[in-house]
């Protein structure tokens, strides 16, 4: 799938400035807090199930930031092989010098997915739409998905905010997707096992996709 071009400069030209700003910071990523991260991270996980010292598998955080979801998995205890891949150069390179020095962590710069994994997460990449119209950017997160299932092998979780966000605090520069129709669509065109996470307290949602064989 190609992305388009507003979308990349726009995405690009957001994050470079927050990191000018911010530094190496979860605000510089548009995150509120280490506590939310989390439990974001504990959503998104659902998707490996209790994998721990399980055979070793392969894990894409695609829109990985700094790599922290690398070192919340070897907290939990999980054996993967990570990939992080990102938009942006410097935040890359902030998640190298935190994580690179482990074995079984590399990080790319990029958008493009050019190998299979057994997994592929993506945490907050559908949120920040900033001038694009609703209609663009949701051909970009369905395009984005259907390459996220041609390339896992075992299934995908992704979070996308909440078209139940209370309308007043909802800002025209973010994209609140329908969880319904997500999972609708999932259900239909990806596999028959698919979850629904809407009750952790956040104003998001996250939809996991087990590949069938996977049952």
């Amino acid at each position: 799938m190609e992305i388009s071009r507003e979308i990349l400069t726009q995405t690009e030209e957001y994050f470079k400035d927050r990191l000018n700003r911010f530094g190496a910071t979860l605000a510089a990523l548009d995150w509120n807090s280490k506590e939310a991260q989390r439990v974001r991270f504990d959503q998104l996980t659902k998707l490996l199930g209790g994998g721990q010292n399980d055979e070793c598998f392969t894990l894409c955080d695609y829109g990985c930031g700094y790599g922290d979801y690398f070192g919340y998995l070897q907290e939990k205890g999980y054996a993967c092989r990570y990939t992080g891949i990102d938009l942006v150069k410097e935040t890359i390179a902030c998640a190298d010098k935190k994580y690179g020095m482990h074995k079984n962590a590399t990080f790319v710069q990029g958008t493009k997915l050019e190998r299979t994994y057994d997994y592929i997460v993506a945490n907050g990449i559908f949120n920040m739409k900033r001038s694009v119209t609703d209609e663009a950017w949701t051909a970009y997160l369905m395009g984005t998905l259907e390459e996220f299932c041609r390339y896992s092998k075992k299934g995908f979780a992704f979070n996308c905010l909440t078209g139940y966000s209370d309308a007043e605090h909802m800002r025209e520069d973010l994209y609140y997707a329908d969880p319904l129709s997500l999972f609708d669509y999932a259900k239909r065109h990806f596999s028959q096992n698919v979850a629904l996470l809407h009750d952790y307290g956040l104003y998001d949602f996250t939809i996991i996709v087990r590949k069938q064989e996977n049952i």
